[in-house]
């Protein structure tokens, strides 16, 4: 009985050194920082005029991840895009989430840049009245100017596109017009 009682207290002050320990250590620790450094509201219109279409979405956006000089003051840079949105038109509304890349080219006496994107994105319906996307599985990539008014915001147009790749037969392409306001820091 006394080996126990002695093994549980031992484990017991085993356990709370290292729960002490571990506590100091992450304290001291600094925790990573995000890689995202935008957040914006962003709004597209759809250019076919046989259907309307709306997209609403929130996004967070990354400094660039690899960056190179292209000259005396000319970088081009790999970031992160990542989205969360609906599109509602003809009566119906899909939910959507998106995940890409976005390659940005700068000037350095310029507040405005080039920015390509491109990755997947989930839809939860793709049907819209007799508009029929082609299936939940899309592909969304697309080419902008983000214009950097002041220090903490921006605002940006992209020409968009959106399609299933060819991963289903139909796959008709959505074509938009996307205007957006973000806010750095």
């Amino acid at each position: 009985m006394i080996h126990y009682k002695s093994s549980c207290a031992l484990l017991a002050l085993l356990t709370s050194s290292l729960s002490a320990a571990t506590n100091e250590a992450a304290a001291t620790k600094n925790t990573p920082e995000s890689p995202f450094n935008t957040v914006g509201i962003r709004v597209g219109f759809d250019t076919d005029t046989k259907v309307s279409l709306t997209s609403y979405e929130l996004y967070e956006t990354s400094a660039p991840q690899w960056s190179w000089d292209l000259g005396e003051d000319m970088t081009t840079g790999i970031g992160y895009e990542a989205a969360i949105g609906a599109l509602a038109g003809e009566g119906e509304v899909a939910a959507y989430i998106h995940f890409g890349f976005a390659v940005e080219f700068a000037h350095e006496a310029l507040p405005v840049a080039l920015v390509l994107t491109a990755g997947p994105s989930l839809y939860s319906e793709d049907t819209f009245g007799g508009f029929d996307l082609g299936g939940n599985v899309q592909f969304t990539s697309s080419a902008g100017l983000n214009w950097q008014v002041c220090k903490e915001w921006s605002v940006e147009y992209r020409y968009q596109h959106t399609s299933n790749a060819g991963l289903k037969s139909h796959n008709p392409g959505l074509e938009m017009h996307a205007f957006a306001l973000s806010h750095n820091f």
